[in-house]
């Protein structure tokens, strides 16, 4: 409803007015509408008219009711409440038209924001505008661990230097003004870790400390700025928009001067800036405290000028990298890694290299190397309060204790330390705008390239902000030509990383989505002596010109990248092209244009039997045992990719390939390369863009709202035992590394229960995570499978049917019947969800009866169009599908789907090469908007009353398909073909976990919305922010071994103790174990301590000399820490699992041994290492918690193996 204002004195404003109204329509009067927040309302006030008594104006109201009640109270000549403003009363009377609908819309949506605070905000705004705090001097340097700063570049800058403070963006901008150009140094404040202002030195300075580098910009002088402005006005009246929209600023990666560009990489974090008078200091203070930054001190600190990285310093320590890179480059990355992490300066990492090559002398490139990433990882936390290293002795003392306890770990190991089958060595190369960080070896799974040249030197490159974050462009700053300059410059001129220079190679596709790409150094082909460099390596993977079934392939770099993409995929290597007898082309089944065999071929029951055995060589007997061999396999093979699925007929070993699968021709390349084994059937879990088609669909929200309700209370229920807990981690993944739901299941068995504090943490890290992906991604479990699909090869299914039998370990096989909900991820098209019919059990004499494929989802192959293309463009090269019986989750009403076609190819005239690859790479990281698209997609549907079948969500999922192509097309999607939000405000849900929502957020009345505002979240951060990181275990000799085991053995057992030992000593005499056992066990576990926390303290979410992740959010597989970047915090926590559990298969191999010990042997080394984890855990040392978790599951799983070879004699007898 409209309202008519009248008599509003001329002296009031829009805000004076409705900061009064608000204190009407907030009163218990309308206490029915202010549920559950303050109801909204809009003013508006008309411009004077000439002789009139005072000013009109509207107000407009959500609701009708809540119009016609404030009518009765406060309208009409004589009110029963009258409204004053500035001691004149106002009349108010219903006004003649109807409110526009999309102002209504706006105030229902939108939270009430307070005019007073508004008015309060936009002053102080303006007081930033106008106050500048010049400065004299800038000076980058050094923070030293004894407290001193060092300076390491300064400049003088008299009057062109000030400081302004942007309360919008929440930065501090240094602003130096130039003739050309102003530089600008920008200081988010979340970037500063304190502040100190003091002038105790003589020269008033304010001193910042960074936890990121700052970033560097330029724009016009300011004159020049006002002049396009007034110009650009002056053409366009209407015109509101930036200056910077015409003349973008232009982002650098140090200032424009030389000595800073020396310095800029290394002494990036601390700042001193001199200003001119000491008022400006407590201007600065006063302007702190107004943008709510954190409260400066006024600590001494002394300056002096150490040259720690000046050019001489950075030309020796550069010559010494690259005479030692030619025969050390292991030894060399390390080095440069100390300087690169900014774990040490340039002066101290020349100081150490007399003593480096002594370790070189002595250990070896290789044992050197390892000792030197232990010594990072250990020098790193000299700069913690824990371990204050004040004096240049406490680096020399770090590095002797280093090399004492790696040496003393080496000695005592009594094998070589293995890895799993088909790993190796990853080097991590971080390149950001202002530097580059240097991470790893990891032990990481491999590809046919590297699996081809084991002698050669890769790196795993991601370009990525300071933060690590993926680039973000600001509208103001020109991000294209600053990736172009950075990105490009080290794409196509190389990386120079430990003094060896690394050429631009190729990418996977699941990398180029993470913005990383592979580097090669040229090295020399052990078996040929011939030298292999990228081109090299490129040229051998096969023929992509002139193929016959894409000609044009060769003449898009994105095609080219995109097929040579499919040699860098992660894959383990299975059986060669020796080992089948023979490789059958078959034809794809094909109607109206559409493939129902798109990727996928057939292999015999032989086949899939011989891959499964190589892929499980190394996982041991008790793996081999628990599972049935995989009914379909995604592969890379011979230039071909996608699935084969197990075709009973075939007889021998037999492998058919289909034309759809064949992408460049490869034949020098005979293994059949495996990327990932359907073993298992996965768990479906709802997401946000599933839940608004579904809603949209016609299920109702009350329906997720259960489904989720049911999952938290399963959550805290589970918590209470642990065969609970145990089926909690299964279900949501969590733990796998450590292999928990094995080990609490079995402490359940035996009656036990866990009380420490160790575990109770994990128990709270995992509610903590499932909770979170309830809350910002509605990851909701529901009773459905996540399956592979895969083709009816024998014609048996009528169209819209399909076959699904899920067969879980121990459990009888399901078969689903009737009608079925399915779809695959991202969905985004209304028709992207559709009803299908699985026909069940099937018929003894069927095909599927003789082969049911389990854990997969069989697709007719009869129809007009293929079903796996209906569901949001999908295919059968390995998309898995969502699919469940639950008939809650049945949509009411089903949408035809989408029929795109496919994108057009970005062309050259010329046949591509790899620098066009290296083009097409650039332009990805500046043109994917993939992400944009779905948010938009998401918010605009929660906008709209039309919801999902509004004409922009439509819109939105076509050029979410073209997006999806764009790594495969070339082709992007213009920023500006996407279609606008609604209006600004966005909804509550779309709030980062990094913030609270706050005037710029309206609570969402979808599902969705009302799905998040359920879930609350503890804080454990600051839960657990006082329980000091627990340290390494410290150097320990035989004696004090044996007097730890001594006093332990006297120690009353607790009943796990007592209990495990009575289960052990059913198998074998469990009092035999002496410090002779337990001393070889002590290596593995010191080593593994070291590789756990290295891992540790290279994932968490921020890098430069952060706190590393706790032991438990490593068991867990979790990060407790925020992000506003979720899809990064989401990498993290996978490469996190990824490289605990290659640790953990190396740790479990040292502490049982390999295949050739027996059971009985196995379960002594593995009661052995108990026992030592048991001491350990006493110690309270870091990974004592997680080694006796380990050692625990190899006892039980060690038993297991012993109980079913028993089971198994019994049955032969």
């Amino acid at each position: 409803m409209e309202v008519f204002i009248r008599n509003i004195p001329f002296s009031a404003s829009d805000i004076h007015v409705k900061g009064e109204l608000a204190k009407v329509l907030h009163s218990q009067l309308f206490g029915e509408f202010n549920q559950p927040l303050p109801l909204n309302f809009q003013v508006f006030l008309h411009r004077p008219k000439q002789g009139s008594r005072g000013l009109t104006g509207i107000l407009t109201l959500a609701f009708e009711l809540l119009g016609v009640k404030f009518l009765i109270e406060y309208g009409g000549k004589s009110p029963q409440q009258p409204v004053r403003i500035a001691g004149r009363q106002i009349f108010f009377d219903k006004g003649r038209k109807s409110p526009r609908a999309d102002v209504v819309d706006t105030i229902r949506r939108l939270p009430f924001v307070d005019p007073v605070a508004l008015q309060e905000k936009e002053a102080r705004l303006q007081e930033f505008a106008e106050q500048a705090i010049r400065i004299q001097t800038v000076q980058f340097g050094w923070e030293c661990r004894d407290g001193a700063f060092s300076p390491e570049w300064e400049r003088d800058y008299s009057e062109t230097c000030t400081i302004q403070f942007e309360g919008e963006r929440r930065e501090i901008r240094i602003m130096i003004a130039g003739t050309e150009d102003t530089q600008i140094i920008a200081i988010s404040f979340s970037q500063i870790e304190y502040t100190n202002v003091n002038d105790s030195s003589g020269d008033p300075a304010i001193y910042l400390s960074l936890c990121l580098s700052p970033t560097y910009e330029s724009e016009l002088p300011r004159d020049q700025l006002a002049a396009i402005e007034r110009s650009h006005q002056l053409m366009n009246p209407r015109w509101k928009g930036s200056v910077y929209e015409i003349v973008p600023r232009r982002r650098l990666s140090s200032l424009d001067d030389p000595g800073h560009r020396r310095v800029a990489p290394y002494a990036c974090y601390a700042l001193r800036l001199i200003c001119k008078h000491r008022s400006d200091l407590n201007n600065f203070r006063r302007l702190a405290q107004l943008a709510n930054l954190q409260n400066p001190q006024n600590s001494d600190y002394p300056v002096e000028h150490r040259q720690l990285f000046s050019e001489q310093v950075l030309s020796k320590l550069s010559s010494w990298l690259q005479q030692h890179a030619i025969h050390y480059w292991q030894v060399t990355y390390q080095v440069e890694a100390l300087l690169r992490n900014a774990v040490l300066d340039a002066k101290e990492v020349l100081d150490l290299i007399g003593r480096i090559e002594l370790v070189l002398k002595k250990l070896g490139p290789k044992d050197c190397a390892m000792m030197l990433l232990q010594f990072r990882t250990e020098a790193k936390i000299l700069w913690t309060a824990e371990h204050p290293g004040s004096n240049k002795d406490a680096v020399f003392e770090c590095f002797s204790s280093s090399l004492k306890d790696f040496t003393k770990r080496s000695q005592k190991k009594s094998n070589e330390r293995g890895r799993t089958d088909g790993n190796f060595d990853c080097y991590h190369v971080i390149v950001t705008p202002t530097t580059y960080m240097l991470e790893g070896p990891f032990s990481e799974k491999s590809n046919r390239v590297i699996r081809s040249y084991p002698g050669g030197q890769f790196l795993r490159v991601v370009f990525s902000e300071e933060s690590r974050l993926q680039f973000r462009f600001d509208r103001q700053i020109d991000g294209p030509r600053f990736v172009k300059e950075r990105v490009g410059g080290v794409l196509h001129g190389g990386l120079r990383v430990g003094g060896k220079k690394f050429d631009f190679l190729a990418y996977s596709q699941s990398a180029l989505k993470e913005h990383a790409v592979w580097f090669v150094t040229p090295f020399l082909e052990s078996a040929t002596g011939e030298e292999i460099d990228a081109c090299t390596i490129i040229d051998r993977l096969g023929s992509f010109d002139n193929l016959e079934f894409d000609r044009r392939l060769i003449y898009c770099p994105a095609r080219y990248g995109a097929r040579i993409s499919q040699a860098f995929t992660t894959t383990d290597a299975s059986i060669t092209t020796a080992e089948i007898e023979e490789i059958i082309p078959i034809k794809d089944i094909e109607r109206n244009k559409s493939c129902f065999t798109d990727g996928i071929g057939t292999m015999s029951s032989e086949v899939a039997r011989d891959i499964w055995k190589a892929l499980t060589r190394a996982k041991g007997r008790s793996f081999r045992r628990s599972r049935v061999t995989p009914r379909a396999f995604q592969i890379r093979f011979m230039g071909s990719k996608g699935m084969l699925s197990v075709n009973y007929k075939l007889q021998g070993r037999l492998i058919c390939l289909r034309p759809s699968m064949i992408k460049f021709e490869a034949p020098d390349s005979p293994q059949v390369e495996i990327a990932r084994a359907f073993d298992k059937p996965g768990k479906m879990f709802l997401n946000r863009p599933l839940i608004m088609l579904l809603e949209g669909l016609g299920v109702r929200a009350p329906v997720f709202m259960k489904l989720q309700d049911d999952a938290v209370r399963d959550v805290k229920k589970a918590t209470e035992s642990l065969r609970g807990a145990a089926r909690l981690l299964e279900t949501h993944g969590l733990g796998t590394s450590f292999r928990l739901t094995s080990v609490l299941l079995n402490l359940d068995k035996l009656g036990l229960q866990l009380k420490d504090r160790f575990y109770h943490k994990m128990l709270d890290l995992t509610v903590n995570h499932i909770l979170r992906e309830l809350k910002h991604h509605a990851r909701i479990p529901v009773p459905g499978w996540n399956l592979v699909g895969v083709a009816d090869e024998h014609n048996y299914l009528e169209e819209n049917e399909v076959f699904i039998c899920v067969h879980q370990t121990d459990a009888a096989p399901i078969y689903l019947e009737g009608m079925v909900t399915i779809s695959r991820s991202p969905t985004i098209h209304p028709g992207d969800i559709q009803l299908v019919k699985a026909i069940g059990q099937p018929p003894k004499n069927s095909p599927f009866a003789q082969e049911p494929l389990e854990n997969t989802i069989v697709f007719s192959t009869k129809g007009q169009r293929s079903l796996p293309s209906c569901l949001g463009g999908g295919d059968l090269d390995g998309d898995t599908y969502n699919v469940t019986d639950f008939k809650p989750l049945h949509p009411t009403s089903v949408a035809q789907p989408a029929g795109y076609e496919p994108a057009p190819r970005n062309e050259l005239d010329r046949p591509s090469t790899m620098s066009d690859v290296a083009d097409f790479v650039i332009d990805y990281i500046v043109s994917d908007i993939l992400g944009i698209i779905a948010v938009n997609w998401l918010i605009i549907a929660d906008q709209s009353e039309r919801s999902i079948f509004d004409l922009d969500c439509i819109e939105l999922a076509r050029l979410h398909s073209d997006a999806v192509d764009y790594p495969k097309s070339g082709r992007p999607v213009p920023l500006s073909k996407v279609p606008r939000l609604k209006f600004k405000h966005k909804p509550d849900w779309n709030a980062p976990e990094t913030i609270k929502p706050g005037a710029d957020f309206y609570e969402s009345q979808r599902a969705i919305g009302k799905l998040y505002r359920a879930i609350d979240l503890e804080d454990l951060q600051h839960k657990y922010r006082n329980i000091p990181h627990r340290k390494l275990p410290e150097d320990t000799d035989i004696s004090d071994l044996e007097s730890g085991f001594r006093r332990m053995s006297l120690e009353p057992s607790d009943s796990i103790q007592r209990v495990v030992k009575a289960r052990v000593s059913e198998f074998i005499y469990v009092d035999d174990i002496s410090v002779k056992n337990l001393y070889p066990m002590l290596a593995v576990f010191k080593d593994y301590a070291f590789q756990l926390q290295y891992i540790c303290s290279t994932h968490s979410l921020s890098y430069f000399r952060s706190a590393p992740l706790t032991e438990e959010e490593a068991v867990i597989g979790t990060i407790a820490a925020k992000s506003s970047q979720p899809r990064f915090r989401k990498n993290q926590i996978s490469s996190l699992r990824e490289k605990t559990a290659e640790l953990i298969a190396r740790v479990r191999e040292d502490i049982v041994g390999d295949d050739d010990s027996t059971d009985l042997q196995q379960l002594k080394r593995a009661w052995a290492a108990w026992q030592l984890s048991v001491l350990q855990v006493k110690q309270d040392v870091f990974g004592a918690w997680s080694f006796w978790f380990i050692c625990l599951g190899a006892i039980f799983e060690t038993i297991k193996s012993i109980e079913d070879e028993e089971r198994v004699d019994r049955h032969r007898r």
